[in-house]
């Protein structure tokens, strides 16, 4: 892959360097914060070479490259100095979501930063299957012990590592969170509690407040409560500590306020949520059996899909430590990796794009060997659609299957052929045989599936490019009069104080400076796009011109505030229809600039833009000539 050249597309194709807030990137997207979305082009960025597919979640614009993100992102950076800081990103809009959908993109937030940690500590113990099995280690030797340490590590001091990343999602202090969680960790507690345990005895705060039994090695709830605990007693504590004793009064009182809190309230009610969950979870597996297995399998990647998977990881781990395994989600994940790289390798397989064979070849392997599963998902079976159909079979077919055999998952590595040790049952040597027994079913029912269902064949972008350079764009209707839908002073595009509209990335067109706040329907045709803020309008006419009327800039950060749409989406509109209102004086007080580009966003399909009027103007006259 030419990082460079992707970099430049994929910046270029989000609305260049002044649209960014922030980026940052994880194992195979950059995550953009941009100032104003609708200004960007999704299918011109899906369409860019080396990009896999896009997501719009929480406030962010993901782009998914696959393994090769890094690559990418370091080429970005190069050319704009972006930051990853979570307070710039206060102003963007975030999604409306219920409860449980809150609580699980919270603990999804929260695992996501750690799962590398977690990832290598159970690769560790992957060895540890593996290497007496082929009689290299003794498992009663001091060198196993020792390995044994170290992939133990990070899942026994869980709460550490969640502490971190709960307080970037909380904006708390991480040194203060990391003590939260040290302290529930602490050798003497936990002695303490377990000696009171046992004798039948209640730990309690000055012979008064009881301290209820938990078990915080290997949690994650608890301490995400903390940290979400935490950060409201800080702002409080900042509040009532006088200025010249902050120093050295806040950060005491701080944990003396929270450390009981965590231990006497918190911490056991953390406990106990998630228990309630894994008890919620595995209710469905009570009552349906291995069919559920199949049932989980089949819908998991839209699960990944939407982000939450993450959340599922507690909910083993509190299994495993429990019980000493799982049989339930980690089964229905490895049926949905194997079905996502064999559906990438029968697309590799049938496709004559030569791009799209290489990419699904390379996430066919990255699926099945290593189990990373993003892009194959994304650059894959989603982009082409019906691939998905043929996973969600084969993973359903698969997930029966290892539900049938009672397989089960002694560790929570990625999900992949390479550690499928991890599911090997001492007591049971069978069930390496049934696990590969599944995960061949699992890959053949998914590629002949995705093979007899097919996908349409998609043209190479650079092919796609030789042939629009090549062909003569034919305007779709010449001699389209466009009307202003705004009354106010006409102005050059260029003199637009925003580069995505100044340089043309978006088309040809003008600018308005409105001294009304009204918009109308400039010709007869359909609202294609009405920005959720409803600071933008996405128009298409009859005769198939495509306008985008952007009310103010950076107006995206009021968040609809002014704004009052009289249409939506999908209407059918006739020239002078009223589409918009809005508070012209309000918006300038807050210290926005009003003008408002009126853009061909087609442009490239017609010969010439032409403009008709140069100063003031009412609505409805004739102020663009599309020729």
């Amino acid at each position: 892959m030419d990082y460079q050249a992707v970099a430049k597309k994929v910046l270029e194709r989000v609305g260049g360097k002044d649209n960014i807030i922030s980026l940052v990137h994880c194992m195979t997207r950059l995550r953009f914060t941009l100032k104003d979305e609708s200004i960007v082009d999704d299918e011109l960025v899906k369409k860019t070479k080396g990009v896999m597919g896009i997501m719009k979640k929480s406030g962010q614009y993901q782009v998914i490259i696959g393994n090769e993100v890094g690559g990418v992102y370091k080429e970005i950076c190069k050319l704009g100095n972006f930051q990853n800081d979570s307070k710039q990103q206060s102003n963007k809009s975030k999604e409306k979501q219920g409860i449980i959908s809150t609580i699980l993109d919270v603990i999804s937030g929260c695992m996501a930063p750690v799962i590398p940690a977690i990832i290598g500590a159970a690769m560790i113990k992957v060895l540890l299957t593996v290497l007496p099995m082929m009689a290299i280690l003794d498992d009663t030797s001091q060198t196993y012990q020792l390995i044994s340490v170290i992939g133990d590590g990070a899942f026994f001091f869980m709460p550490v590592l969640i502490a971190m990343s709960a307080a970037k999602k909380f904006d708390t202090n991480p040194y203060y969170a990391v003590s939260l969680a040290l302290i529930i960790l602490h050798p003497n507690f936990i002695n303490l509690m377990n000696g009171a345990k046992e004798a039948g005895e209640v730990v309690k705060f000055f012979n008064v407040v009881p301290v209820t039994y938990a078990s915080y090695s290997y949690s994650v709830i608890p301490i995400i409560l903390s940290v979400w605990a935490l950060s409201y007693i800080e702002r409080f504590v900042d509040k009532i500590t006088p200025a010249i004793t902050k120093n050295f009064l806040k950060p005491m009182l701080v944990v003396l306020f929270a450390a009981p809190i965590v231990m006497v309230v918190i911490g056991p009610l953390g406990s106990i949520f998630g228990d309630m969950l894994s008890k919620a979870i595995y209710f469905i597996h009570d009552k349906l059996g291995f069919i559920a297995i199949g049932l989980v399998a089949g819908i998991y990647p839209f699960v990944v899909m939407a982000g939450m998977h993450h959340a599922f990881t507690p909910i083993k781990l509190s299994m495993i430590a429990t019980v000493g395994y799982e049989g339930f989600i980690c089964i229905s994940e490895f049926c949905t990796n194997m079905a996502q790289g064999a559906a990438s390798l029968a697309v590799a397989v049938k496709s004559k794009n030569k791009d799209l064979k290489q990419t699904a070849a390379s996430c066919a392997f990255s699926a099945l060997v290593a189990g990373i599963t993003e892009p194959a998902l994304y650059g894959v079976t989603v982009r082409l659609k019906r691939p998905m159909i043929g996973a969600c079979i084969g993973a359903a077919i698969g997930g029966l299957v290892g539900g049938f055999f009672q397989l089960k998952s002694f560790g929570v590595a990625t999900p992949a052929l390479v550690t499928i040790p991890q599911y090997i049952e001492s007591a049971r040597p069978m069930s390496l045989i049934y696990m590969l027994i599944t995960a061949a079913v699992t890959i053949a029912a998914t590629f002949v599936a995705t093979y007899i269902i097919g996908f349409e064949d998609p043209i190479d972008e650079d092919e796609e490019e030789e042939i629009d350079n090549n062909s003569i764009k034919s305007p779709l209707n010449t001699g389209v009069k466009i009307d202003c839908p705004i009354e106010g002073v006409v102005v050059d595009l260029s003199e637009v104080n925003d580069k995505t509209f100044s340089t043309g990335i978006l088309g040809q067109g003008v600018a308005i400076i409105p001294t009304k706040g009204e918009i109308v329907a400039p010709f007869d045709g359909t609202i294609d796009v009405f920005f959720e803020t409803h600071h933008a309008i996405g128009l298409r006419s009859d005769e198939g011109v495509e306008a985008l009327i952007h009310v103010g800039l950076e107006t995206v950060n009021l968040q609809g505030k002014y704004f009052t749409p009289m249409a939506k989406v999908g209407d059918k509109i006739k020239k002078g229809d009223l589409l918009l209102t809005f508070d012209l004086e309000a918006i300038k007080n807050e210290g926005y600039d009003t003008v408002t580009p009126v853009i061909i966003s087609n442009s490239d399909q017609f010969m010439e833009i032409v403009k008709t009027k140069n100063e003031s103007i009412t609505q409805l006259e004739t102020i663009l000539t599309v020729v």
